[in-house]
């Protein structure tokens, strides 16, 4: 069994597509992918809206998204657990790229009010070199809501 760790950047306004979280492949290690979400976190009620998002797996010869980007908080599930080998971006407004062929996990909508919450049966795999990437794929119809977003990552090896 490998180390868990959960992945979050909180609290950030959403204007436009964006790539809301990258998470990078280590050199030497698998990751799994276990669950991603995002929730409101507006003190007032946003505009009531349908947010789109999409996730995807980058294969091959990655470049990561740009402007915007900030560097996630990365914890540990278990305290005793090493270091984590895996990077993370998150907020990017330039969408990450890649040379292969991109593999769509998960791709539908989500009311704002209530967020999104996904833990697919089998866990997606990320090998060194490649990315996952969480994106919101349509531009927020009005207002500047408030999100917060969480990906849960094992890091095998």
């Amino acid at each position: 069994m490998g180390r868990r760790y959960t992945v979050t950047e909180s609290d950030f306004a959403i204007q436009a597509a964006m790539d809301l979280m990258q998470i990078k492949g280590a050199s030497g290690k698998v990751l799994e992918i276990i669950r991603w979400k995002w929730r409101p976190t507006d003190n007032s009620l946003p505009t009531a809206q349908t947010l789109k998002t999409r996730c995807r797996l980058l294969p091959a010869t990655v470049g990561d998204g740009t402007g915007g980007n900030s560097s996630p908080n990365i914890s540990a599930n278990d305290g005793g657990d090493a270091a984590v080998s895996f990077t993370a971006i998150a907020r990017a407004t330039g969408k990450a790229t890649t040379s292969g062929t991109a593999r769509v996990y998960d791709e539908g909508g989500a009311h704002i009010y209530f967020g999104y919450d996904e833990q697919p049966e089998k866990p997606i795999t990320v090998k060194s070199g490649e990315s996952f990437v969480l994106e919101l794929t349509s531009a927020v119809i009005q207002g500047t809501p408030k999100i917060s977003v969480m990906v849960e990552v094992e890091e095998i090896g």
